[in-house]
């Protein structure tokens, strides 16, 4: 009974991988088609380039993000704690 239910388990699993790989692939195809349709489009001239500074935009916010390193290597300037018996 074990090994059934094992092997229904592996199968089903199975299928779901398969049916989500083809839906991914679907997906991916149709977004493919859409970005040669808009090169098509603007390499016939029937719509306007992005300025350049509208193309910029995406990589000025990536240099926004907070710093993630840990508190010890962002304090580097900070004063560093004496022990109380080095201070005597």
């Amino acid at each position: 009974m074990l090994v059934l239910a094992i092997t229904v388990l592996f199968t089903l699993t199975g299928i779901l991988a398969v049916l989500m790989i083809a839906d991914s692939l679907l997906k991916a195809r149709a977004a493919y088609d859409q970005l040669m349709h808009e090169a098509a489009v603007m390499r016939a001239g029937l719509a306007e380039h992005p300025a350049a500074p509208a193309l910029r935009v995406r990589a000025l916010a990536s240099r926004a993000m907070p710093d993630r390193r840990p508190a010890q290597l962002r304090m580097r300037h900070a004063p560093v704690p004496v022990p109380a018996y080095a201070a005597a």
